[in-house]
């Protein structure tokens, strides 16, 4: 952009209220910083793959592009921020940020974790480092997220799954002592889990206040009434296709969709001056 004469530093020399905005692959500065880069080399760079998955799978690229969407938001929320900031100085500024950035901001609770004991994270597929039980567990047909994160909860589950004496149980009883043992109380809970349909142990976890989700298909989760309720699935209205809306709502509604993306220059006319 500098050498087209589009760079931050002589637009904004000519016109001081600008809020100029750059997404980098790798960020403004360092020996990277003019790489190109994608959604999974990023996730490569940065340790995402090197914490998703499975313990004994290799890497596992995020199934989502949570980069490049989470750079959007990143992006947006700087803007806002000049912009606020210009009301008050009249003087527009330089907003940058990057996937690599964005990724690096993913990991802050790997990352205190490592600062504080010096052990490196360790992957636990849908489970947690630091709670147990807080995963995913097999059933009949399919699994379903359990998220017992706390001893009051673990209680709650041990009576759902038929062993109230494993909340008394000095191996169990605590969460410190279940991380520790979670080798041998995990296998034992996948066994009982496989007696029942996903749909079946979610009724029975809900009924007693424990917190769980069944691990939907996309199907699924399009199909379920809290999606039709929230009501982010709009049609566009100049050829009927259905699309994800925004996620925010204003005063109780959300923005509805107006337009389809244009074709490059469509609309110079209407923001160029003549």
């Amino acid at each position: 952009m500098d050498e087209l004469g589009l760079g931050a530093d002589s637009l904004r020399a000519e016109f001081p209220r600008l809020i100029y905005c750059s997404l980098w692959a790798f960020g403004r500065t360092g020996p990277r910083s003019l790489q190109p880069g994608y959604e999974p080399m990023v996730q490569a760079f940065s340790s995402l793959m090197w914490l998703s998955g499975d313990e004994d799978d290799p890497p596992t690229r995020m199934g989502t592009s949570v980069l490049d969407f989470g750079t959007g938001m990143w992006a947006a929320m700087g803007v806002l921020a000049a912009l606020e900031q210009r009301h008050r100085t009249g003087q527009g500024c330089v907003v940058d940020t990057s996937l690599f950035e964005t990724a690096l901001s993913w990991l802050t609770g790997h990352f205190a974790s490592f600062r504080l004991s010096g052990e490196l994270p360790t992957r636990h597929r849908t489970g947690s480092r630091r709670l147990v039980i807080f995963q995913g567990f097999e059933t009949k047909n399919g699994p379903v997220v359990v998220a017992a994160g706390n001893d009051r909860l673990f209680a709650k589950l041990a009576e759902v799954l038929g062993h109230p004496e494993w909340a008394v149980d000095p191996r169990f009883a605590t969460n410190p002592e279940r991380v520790k043992h979670r080798e041998v109380l995990v296998p034992m809970i996948e066994t009982i889990m496989l007696t029942r349909t996903k749909g079946e142990w979610v009724d029975l976890l809900e009924s007693v206040g424990v917190p769980c989700a069944p691990v939907n298909t996309l199907h699924e989760v399009l199909a379920d009434p809290q999606t039709e309720a929230i009501g982010m699935i709009q049609k566009s209205p100049e050829h009927g296709l259905e699309l994800m809306s925004l996620p925010i709502s204003f005063d109780g509604a959300r923005p509805p969709l107006r337009r389809r993306a244009p074709t490059v220059g469509e609309h110079n006319a209407e923001i160029l001056p003549g």
